[in-house]
């Protein structure tokens, strides 16, 4: 895994919904996607939608990140295999990601997270409120996941950041992805025969499938 870059920016208090909008628009830039796919206002929310290129050759080689920003400052991820630009429609949604409402008399402050083509992420803090906002595309991923078949891109689902939602196209039909942990009790031994512990090259996912 490349090492990410780490960017940290701002917003000051009091603030309002379009410059909430301008300045995730700016972190987000900063976390890696160089432009916005589409955006547009629907009802009172505005919605910016990214893409992650992870192999522009293939079919669903690109998943579609939309971020949708309430009037009441909550933001919402969603994750597509598609998405159409003219009529600000997706393919093969997740299911949205609701994440814990801002305030807007309170400053915000957004660490954006660029490690090439693996993690494009904003951690956005206020006081006690923490959003993992982005999205990430692990290289490593089954030689079986044909990105002609399916999309790889994953977004977090809540602050503890364990649990990974893909988009509706996947490969076990399942969208929900579990990070086995070092810490889990599963591996608080040594190897009986050589007393040795093994090593686990990065984060593993365990599709919710089994």
């Amino acid at each position: 895994m490349a090492v990410a870059t780490r960017t940290i920016s701002s917003l000051s208090a009091p603030f309002t919904q379009a410059q909430l909008s301008t300045a995730l628009q700016a972190a987000f830039v900063n976390a890696g996607f160089t432009s916005l796919f589409d955006s547009f206002t629907s009802g009172t929310d505005l919605v910016l939608v990214y893409a992650f290129v992870v192999d522009g050759a293939k079919t669903f080689g690109t998943t579609y990140l939309r971020v949708r920003i309430t009037n009441t400052f909550i933001i919402n991820q969603a994750l597509y295999s598609t998405w159409n630009a003219t009529t600000h429609t997706g393919g093969n949604s997740s299911t949205e990601v609701a994440y814990s409402t801002l305030v807007s008399t309170t400053s915000v402050t957004f660490n954006a997270l660029n490690a090439s083509g693996e993690v494009r992420l904003i951690l956005a803090t206020q006081g006690a409120l923490f959003l993992p906002l982005g999205m990430i595309a692990p290289i490593n991923r089954r030689s079986s996941w044909d990105l002609k078949d399916w999309n790889w891109g994953h977004i977090f689902i809540s602050s503890t950041m364990l649990i990974l939602r893909s988009s509706g196209l996947n490969q076990y039909s399942n969208a929900e992805n579990d990070i086995a942990l070092a810490g889990s009790t599963r591996l608080a031994t040594a190897n009986v025969q050589d007393n040795e512990r093994d090593i686990l090259s990065g984060l593993i996912l365990l599709n919710q499938s089994n």
